[in-house]
């Protein structure tokens, strides 16, 4: 027993051996069975003390095995399992097979309930580790993570967040090994070919960095936006360095002006000067920083450190603005807008600056302090800075992460609300900030609370710029490409009357003031959002709005934006509200979209045909008007046109005009049957193909002679096929 303790024990270091040999003697396969129990008497005996003698123990048929005292043979049973049966002796040792197998087995389970055990002992310590990486403890994250990685050594996510947190620590080297590991026990992981990635990048090696970002995109294509935006990273950090060492070199060269602007940075950051001095010093500096190299030169010779580290300037900065003297506060004039000239078209310059603590949340308490006369060019400058940093792709994305989004836009919106370049400023920058779809995704939650009654202020304030308010609704209209957003949008009653305040307030004065005009545009712009989906909202207010798109579609200067606009706005609505349908057709409305069908852009008659189904469905004197005015023909050559939208509209609508009396007569002269039964059979959208068998049915119905021509070309067949699309 001693001997059979031995040898099972010896066999438990061979756990993949074992493992395997265990599922082999579970299959129904009697194949896999005998080998596998061969397999288990060589393991068997190569593991046995045996008998030696001379180095070597007595032959029988089996293979050789070597061991450190010799050679050893093992007996292989020749009898079949149904003779001898699978848990028969099989071993010179005479131990049981079936013990054997039952002792494999429970060190099995033993071994699973143990992996276990480390698995959830490793992922507690892994969210603590998350925890303390989260709140910026590296080292403590570290830490645990590693004591996570000695439970469970076969965990991705373990070596990626352990990469990751030595790449926040600079310890790229070690990164890159982790995310090696994480890869020979996944090679499909994402984060650990984009960690190696940042982790090459860390270390100047822009080609590796490039390639793992390559590999990861490869792995998943569906990441390319994210993906593409890493790669930029790389060629921005590449760009950088050349850019840097091309700097120190116009340095070491003695340029008299390189020299003469590392020195002027030099003075300015002289202690216990007055305000004066530094003011100067700033201004001169932005006059001598005229290019690429200067701006790089700035950077690295630590002008981009001054609001933390000069003397004078940091302790202005942090001080509540009233308290500052005139030449304090001229100062941080100078200073900010030497900060914002060297921010220009320069994203490294402003992720540095950004970088920096505080510098964020100091604009913002700044930005929150109310400042009257000249005081307020202080709070111009800080806007000044935002709108040029919002002007990048990158500089977007620091806002976006740096600020409180919610509390920032309240205060532009407030400041759009006064006159002259601060509010000019504030609107720009707030356009910018807009076209961004993180920014929208982040402010969905704060429009009911705050953006709405932010934009109400703004639109019945007397105070505010015409300029400004366009500028407003702009943004608006920004957002509200995301859907979220303008479903809220749609929802909200308030924006509506706000939006309806604004058309109605400008409509008269824009015929002469271009301003007015750029507003009116602008609120139509905002309505077709609204109108995009049926909502209570559109209900309330189709008649009024469409009022006032007939209105504006009909003014002869009216410009191409306002009349594409207006024009769409009446599509959104006329299909959705008869009452403004009867308004529509009793006011002219039909003379007005068969107009803009005969002689306008591919957009305004798409929208106008559109309006005119609508009318037409419902309202007997517009089909009457269209058949009488030679609408038919004009109708029927759009059903060749390339946008199937178009052709299915068409139909459509010839389908409602066809019921005046005649009407299909006339048709008569024409192979429209012909064309629809190729449109019934070939079109692409099923729409298009119903509208199209509608047709074909009134047609015949009307006409007989369309019915032989339908015969004619054997078009039975497929009217019967599209018989199931006609309602």
């Amino acid at each position: 027993m001693a001997n059979d303790k031995k040898c099972i024990d010896d066999f438990l270091s061979k756990v993949d051996e074992i493992d395997s040999l265990v599922k082999g003697l579970n299959s129904n396969d009697q194949d896999v069975i005998k080998k596998s129990m061969q397999k288990a008497d060589q393991l068997i005996a190569r593991h046995q003390p045996g008998k030696t003698d001379g180095g070597s123990t007595d032959a029988h048929d089996g293979d050789e095995i070597h061991t450190k005292t010799g050679f050893s043979r093992t007996v292989i049973s020749k009898a079949s399992p149904d003779e001898e049966g699978i848990t028969g002796p099989s071993v010179e040792s005479g131990m049981n097979q079936e013990a054997f197998m039952a002792a494999m087995e429970a060190d099995a389970k033993e071994r699973a309930e143990r992996r276990k055990v480390r698995e959830k002992e490793a992922l507690a310590i892994k969210e603590k580790g998350n925890a303390e990486f989260k709140a910026g403890s590296y080292d403590k994250a570290l830490e645990l993570y590693s004591q996570a990685i000695d439970k469970v050594r076969d965990s991705t996510a373990l070596y990626t967040n352990r990469a990751q947190t030595y790449i926040k620590l600079g310890r790229y080297k070690e990164a890159i090994t982790d995310c090696d590991w994480a890869l020979r026990v996944s090679p499909a992981c994402l984060k650990a070919y984009i960690h190696a990635g940042r982790a090459h990048l860390g270390l100047q090696e822009y080609a590796k960095a490039r390639d793992l970002y390559n590999q990861a995109l490869q792995q998943d294509p569906k990441k390319e936006s994210i993906i593409k935006e890493y790669l930029s990273e790389v060629d921005r950090a590449e760009q950088t360095a050349k850019e840097e060492q091309t700097a120190q070199d116009l340095f070491e060269s003695g340029d008299s002006s390189v020299r003469g602007l590392v020195e002027t940075l030099t003075k300015v950051n002289k202690p216990d000067q007055l305000p004066l001095f530094y003011s100067g010093g700033f201004r001169v500096l932005s006059s001598l920083i005229t290019s690429t190299e200067d701006k790089t030169l700035f950077r690295t010779h630590g002008g981009l450190t001054l609001p933390q580290d000069h003397p004078v300037f940091s302790r202005c900065l942090c001080a509540c603005p009233v308290s500052l003297s005139k030449d304090e506060r001229d100062m941080l004039v100078a200073g900010i807008d030497m900060l914002t000239h060297v921010c220009s078209d320069n994203e490294v310059n402003q992720e540095k600056l950004f970088d920096l603590p505080n510098m964020a949340d100091q604009i913002s308490q700044l930005l929150d302090v109310k400042l009257k006369g000249k005081a307020r060019m202080l709070k111009a400058s800080y806007v000044n800075l935002l709108f040029t940093v919002s002007m990048t792709s990158v500089g977007r994305r620091i806002i976006l992460t740096k600020f409180d989004l919610s509390r920032l836009l309240v205060r532009l919106f407030n400041l759009m609300q006064k006159s002259g370049v601060l509010a000019v400023k504030s609107a720009a920058c707030l356009n910018n900030m807009a076209l961004d779809k993180t920014f929208c995704s982040k402010i969905q939650a704060k429009m009911d609370s705050d953006i709405f009654p932010a934009f109400h202020n703004l639109v019945h304030c007397s105070s505010c710029e015409a300029a400004v308010l366009a500028s407003a609704v702009t943004c608006m209209i920004n957002i509200a490409s995301n859907r979220a957003i303008r479903t809220k949008m749609a929802a909200c009653t308030r924006l509506w009357e706000d939006s309806l305040h604004l058309l109605t307030h400008h409509l008269a004065r824009s015929r002469t003031d271009s301003v007015h005009r750029d507003i009116v545009s602008e609120v139509l712009g905002l309505f077709l959002h609204l109108t995009a989906n049926t909502s209570p909202n559109l209900a309330e207010f189709a008649c009024v709005l469409c009022q006032h798109c007939v209105e504006l579609c009909r003014t002869e200067l009216v410009c191409v934006m306002i009349l594409e606009r207006g024009l769409g706005v009446l599509s959104h609505i006329l299909p959705h509200a008869a009452p403004a349908v009867e308004w529509v057709c009793q006011n002219g409305g039909t003379e007005l979209f068969l107009q803009q069908i005969q002689g306008h852009t591919k957009t305004d008659r798409k929208s106008a045909l559109k309006c005119l189904t609508a009318c037409t469905q419902s309202d007997d004197s517009a089909r009457r008007y269209v058949v009488n005015k030679k609408g038919l023909g004009l109708l029927k050559d759009l059903l060749i046109d390339e946008d199937e939208v178009v052709v299915g509209n068409a139909a459509l609508c010839l389908s409602h005009c066809v019921l005046v009396p005649k009407a299909a007569k006339v048709l008569t002269k024409t192979d429209i049957i012909k064309e629809l039964l190729v449109l019934a059979r070939d079109g692409k959208k099923s729409a298009v193909q119903q509208n199209c068998a509608i047709l074909i049915a009134k047609l015949t119905q009307g006409d007989p002679k369309h019915l032989e021509r339908l015969r004619e070309l054997h078009g039975v067949e497929i009217l019967h096929s599209c018989v199931p699309y006609i309602k």
